[in-house]
């Protein structure tokens, strides 16, 4: 009996251990300066466009949103200008999925790791430690994974003088192109200025 005790407790701790949900994920990138020294200047402003890996998935948003149907796209805008413009997501010629939207689809699944840690509590008690343990740390991991989501996606906003943006674009693949434009509006003047983006991977 005590050794069914023992076992049922260092697998307890094993299953804890190891496959207790988390989000773990890196600040994006600034571009290199070789990559900002090419890129095409407009009334000194760049924009550079960088189409997520796999790997950059993993890397940036700990997730691979690519199986679920979204390609991210990094876009990295300086304004070496003394004037301010607006950016806007209508004014990106791609179609663009709300962060949260992309968030809920890689959510990791609360509910199927309880029922898996719960079918075997009904046998084996100890194992219901590690269900509540793992249905927290699954919940904390969706938080913190929608919050890094939502802080990372391109939003409306104002580009500064002598400032930069740095964010990301979820594009549905089946409306995903390389190339595509991009406009941003002069705050004083309200005239636009469109680029043309080549997206590097």
């Amino acid at each position: 009996m005590n050794k069914i005790i023992l076992l049922s407790a260092t697998l307890c701790a094993s299953l804890t251990l190891t496959s207790c949900a988390s989000y773990r994920a890196s600040a994006l990138c600034i571009p290199s300066p070789d990559l900002l020294q090419n890129t095409a200047q407009t009334d000194k402003i760049k924009i550079v466009s960088k189409t997520f890996s796999k790997e950059d998935c993993y890397q940036f948003l700990d997730r691979n949103v690519l199986v679920k149907g979204y390609q991210p796209v990094q876009l990295y805008i300086q304004n070496n200008s003394g004037e301010s413009y607006n950016f806007s997501l209508e004014r990106i010629s791609l179609p663009i999925a709300s962060p949260d939207e992309v968030a809920e689809k890689v959510h990791t699944s609360t509910v199927g790791r309880a029922v898996g840690y719960g079918a075997g509590a009904l046998i084996l008690w100890p194992l219901a430690i590690p269900a509540i343990v793992d249905g927290v740390g699954s919940h904390n991991a969706n938080e913190a994974l929608d919050r890094d989501f939502t802080s990372k996606a391109a939003r409306n906003m104002v580009l500064f003088p002598y400032s930069s943006l740095n964010m990301i674009v979820f594009v549905p693949i089946q409306g995903y192109q390389d190339s595509f434009s991009l406009t941003l509006v002069n705050q004083k003047t309200a005239k636009p200025k469109t680029f043309q983006i080549q997206s590097r991977r």
